[in-house]
């Protein structure tokens, strides 16, 4: 360690040469550690995916459970229904209980909720086992907080990345699942694997900085040890992790404190975020794929296009998608996504536009509308589609991180809510034309929003994105003073 006088104080520099920095990223045993926390992406695309899959079988003459047009919008709705409400108590749930514990608890309520549903003999239980599902979607901010707390600056983009991977990965295996098994043992598959992963979680280390805020720095030690962290680079973050405590501890989690530009200020943005990306219909594809498709009026078979678009989405995100979360900056990948997803959709606006009165049969290149959506949902994957959920996760301060993280979560699921709750309003009322029209409208917005608003955190420590916020630098602290 070592200290530079910076206007007459000293302030702590970190002395970790190149060598000792890359010691410390023990990526093996990262993996691990988050191996839970990424886990909840991957059931978070099953419950997003499941109603594209278990709609169509309950349409079927012969389906034991017959639903209504109303009642499919609800049974896809209700898989983010109760995600803000789970999202406000994980806040507070992770910064009192720790962030294990809520990650536990996301497994344990999904599991029951994908049991009732394997069990259901009416809507009533689907209806129920869709909401413990939503419920533990809003369980998602203990999975961002514990990734991003326990990765250095070089692994928390790339463990990112691999959580949105693992998401898309689940939607591809919500199919798969789908076309090999019934709807009922399909769900039954699903429990029984959260609960696997419920007990996988008891093995896994807690969050250092929240070990240290609550007053635990011996164990905290132990968990950077866990996590493959030299001696030195523990001693260092030991040490910034209690002047960032410090510094917190003066100012109390009060109502004024959600006024510095600091808390309101990123959740502005990353609200808004998350307001325009349910609001470029990505949300509404994946949760009525089949349906969407068969919107096109086209010859293609829309079970087998849908899971075209799970393999490419999954494609897309672990290779392209994957470079731009870890490598570009959050500014330029919003902007090239929601760009090209507004010249994909406008294509396809076109199309139907022209041949609106043209029998299905008589169309001529029904592949092109089916291409342009295909290319939509592909360039999502570089930007719109994940950075809205993994930035909450990145510009909040420690002392409010859990809680402002399910705050946006809870604006970000009840905007998927009612744009999915009323997608069959929108495509009555707007047809698939206009429909795609205001999607196009909408994902160009957000290139702008990316382009003038946005923060960006791309390879910023969190204490430099927290930092980006404020009205005047902070303060240096005089280490000696602190004597730590």
């Amino acid at each position: 360690m070592s200290f530079r006088r910076v206007h007459g104080v000293r302030k702590l520099q970190p002395a970790i040469s190149r060598d000792d920095a890359a010691e410390s990223e023990h990526y093996g045993k990262m993996v691990f550690a988050c191996g839970g926390a990424i886990m909840i992406f991957f059931f978070n695309g099953v419950v997003e995916a499941h109603s594209a899959v278990l709609l169509p079988c309950l349409q079927e003459p012969d389906s034991p459970i017959q639903i209504t047009k109303d009642q499919e919008t609800w049974i896809a709705s209700l898989g983010i229904f109760a995600a803000p409400l789970s999202a406000i108590l994980c806040g507070p749930f992770v910064d009192y209980f720790g962030r294990k514990v809520v990650i536990q608890c996301y497994f344990l309520t999904s599991a029951l909720g994908y049991g009732i549903i394997a069990a259901a003999t009416s809507v009533i239980h689907l209806y129920i086992g869709r909401i413990l599902c939503s419920l533990g979607v809003g369980f998602e901010v203990a999975g961002i907080v514990y990734i991003a707390e326990v990765c250095t600056k070089r692994q928390r983009s790339l463990c990112m990345s691999l959580s949105y991977s693992t998401f898309t990965a689940g939607i591809l295996f919500t199919y798969v699942v789908g076309a090999a098994l019934p709807w009922n043992l399909g769900s039954a598959l699903y429990a029984l694997l959260c609960l696997l992963l419920f007990l996988y979680e008891w093995f896994t280390p807690e969050s250092p900085p929240w070990l240290v805020k609550k007053g635990r720095s011996d164990r905290a030690v132990a968990e950077l040890q866990r996590l493959g962290r030299t001696e030195t680079a523990i001693a260092e973050e030991i040490k910034v992790l209690r002047l960032t405590c410090q510094e917190e501890s003066n100012q109390r989690v009060e109502w004024h404190t959600f006024l510095q530009p600091t808390v309101w200020k990123p959740f502005l943005i990353i609200a808004l975020f998350h307001f325009l990306q349910a609001a470029t219909g990505m949300y509404d594809l994946l949760y009525y794929t089949v349906d969407f498709i068969d919107q096109l009026r086209t010859d293609y078979d829309s079970f087998k296009v849908s899971m075209g678009l799970a393999i490419g989405r999954f494609l897309m995100t672990s290779t392209v998608g994957s470079f731009f979360t870890t490598k570009v900056p959050r500014k330029l990948a919003t902007a090239i996504s929601g760009f090209s997803m507004g010249g994909t959709l406008l294509v396809a606006a076109y199309y139907e536009y022209l041949f609106d009165g043209v029998a299905p049969g008589q169309r001529p290149y029904t592949w092109l509308p089916i291409l342009a959506v295909f290319a939509s949902v592909m360039v999502s994957c570089a930007g719109v589609l994940h950075l809205p959920w993994m930035m909450s996760g990145e510009v909040f301060p420690l002392n409010v991180r859990g809680a402002m993280g399910g705050a946006v979560f809870f604006v970000g699921s009840w905007a998927m809510f009612v744009f999915l709750k009323y997608y069959i309003f929108f495509m009555e009322t707007f047809k698939v034309t206009g429909t795609l029209l205001l999607c196009a409208a909408a994902s160009i917005v957000t290139g702008l929003f990316g382009v003038f608003v946005l923060t960006e955190t791309q390879n910023k420590t969190l204490q430099e994105v927290e930092d980006s916020y404020r009205r005047k630098p902070r303060k240096e602290i005089d280490v000696e003073k602190t004597g730590l």
